[in-house]
């Protein structure tokens, strides 16, 4: 490989001193000026040309990537969204099942239980003396 790109520098190099050599030869400066003009002009239109066709390609690539996440994308973020939803309920109805119909029996309960041992601590030390200093 490098001793192709050696090969190609060299017979470049010698076109290009031949083509200074034939140009001044003949005194013909101002035609290569020209000719090379016009070949830059032509570079220049062809790369406006190839400039277009990719933003073409890019602007095509970037109406497909919508198009698939539209398509794609969305209607499974959105089915993903409504099962959060529907665990989110499920878990909001436990609680309130839990709170409703083991909790607050438990709180009555022991309010009940509470009450019955206050009172009955105190019907207990109704009939004992107290000291007082």
């Amino acid at each position: 490989m490098k001793k192709w790109l050696i090969i190609g520098g060299v017979v470049a190099a010698i076109v290009i001193v031949g083509l200074i050599i034939l140009i001044s030869a003949n005194n013909a400066w101002r035609t290569a000026a020209e000719v090379s003009i016009v070949i830059l002009a032509i570079f220049q239109f062809v790369s406006t040309l190839l400039m277009i066709a990719l933003l073409g390609a890019l602007l095509y690539a970037v109406l497909a990537l919508k198009g698939l996440a539209t398509d794609t994308v969305l209607p499974k973020v959105n089915a993903a969204l409504d099962q959060v939803k529907d665990t989110a309920a499920t878990a909001k109805n436990t609680g309130t099942y839990v709170a409703q119909g083991v909790v607050t029996p438990l709180i009555k309960i022991s309010s009940v239980a509470a009450g019955v041992r206050a009172g009955a601590a105190a019907l207990a030390r109704r009939n004992t003396k107290r000291y007082e200093p």
